[in-house]
């Protein structure tokens, strides 16, 4: 198997191959993938200000959810930015699905949503101890026990915090931190780097995908999201352990959700942790 001698290396490699991997990204649909709990920060109680209903003789539970928080770099190395699912939004409305763990059927419904949109939100009430205000993806979701009764109960009870975007990349970028010998990718780096919450894990990579426009498909319900800041709004939440998750999307769709970045991540993992 090739190793890469150096991060200079493996840079140099990313930027050969930009367009290639871009356009490989883009083939595919992008779920959870394996998650670092060491950069999980325990989330926080949100107040009252998000619905947070509970009818329980209907079998229907109203919670806002947080699907995605722009500005932080996941595990699959890609920073989302603001906007980037509003022409999908405007296209689809509340035409997304709200499902478990990314399985694509009737039976994996969790509920109905009925708002989504993109807004601000401060990174304190993501559990981050930090000032300042950063944008994510909220959906409302009347969340059915007809539907999926292990995770309305789940949800009753305040037990799930972490949700993942099923989604499809449509404009991105590279970003490395080299104005040498990359000033293109450079100064894609120095656009972004000032905004992203964990910065320091960008800057011990030296590189992101800097995600400008993707097409949201659904939201899922999932143990751990390869973007951790995904908590129900409202809940009582518990420390995350820590611990190292992977949520696998189903082995039938397996081929669509492959993706690259996280390929080269775990053949090349001594430079890229």
């Amino acid at each position: 198997m090739k190793e890469f001698k150096s991060k200079k290396e493996l840079f140099k490699y990313l930027a050969g191959h930009r367009d290639e991997l871009a356009a490989l990204k883009k083939a595919a649909i992008k779920f959870t993938d394996v998650v670092s709990m060491f950069d999980v920060v325990s989330p926080v109680t949100t107040k009252a200000k998000y619905p947070y209903e509970n009818d329980e003789e209907k079998g229907v539970l109203k919670r806002t959810i947080v699907g995605n928080t722009y500005n932080w770099m996941d595990s699959h190395d890609d920073v989302h930015l603001d906007g980037v699912f509003a022409d999908s939004i405007k296209q689809k409305g509340t035409k997304i699905f709200h499902l478990n763990s990314h399985q694509l059927g009737f039976e994996a419904r969790v509920g109905k949503v009925y708002s989504v949109e993109e807004k601000e939100i401060s990174w304190r009430e993501l559990g981050q101890g930090k000032t300042g205000m950063t944008q994510a993806l909220f959906i409302g979701s009347e969340i059915r026990k007809s539907y999926n009764e292990t995770l309305y109960n789940a949800y009753l009870n305040d037990e799930v915090d972490q949700h993942s975007v099923g989604m499809q990349y449509v404009n991105i970028a590279l970003a490395i931190n080299d104005e040498e010998d990359y000033p293109r990718e450079y100064e894609e780096w120095q656009k972004h780097i000032a905004k992203i919450g964990n910065r320091s894990r960008a800057e011990d990579k030296g590189y992101f995908w800097a995600i400008y426009e993707a097409k949201l498909i659904e939201v899922s319900a999932v143990l751990m999201g390869s973007n951790e800041l995904t908590p129900t709004l409202g809940n009582k939440l518990r420390p995350s352990e820590t611990l190292e998750f992977k949520v696998s999307p189903p082995e039938s769709s397996r081929k669509e959700v492959l993706d690259v970045t996280s390929q080269i991540k775990s053949q090349y993992s001594k430079f890229l942790t």
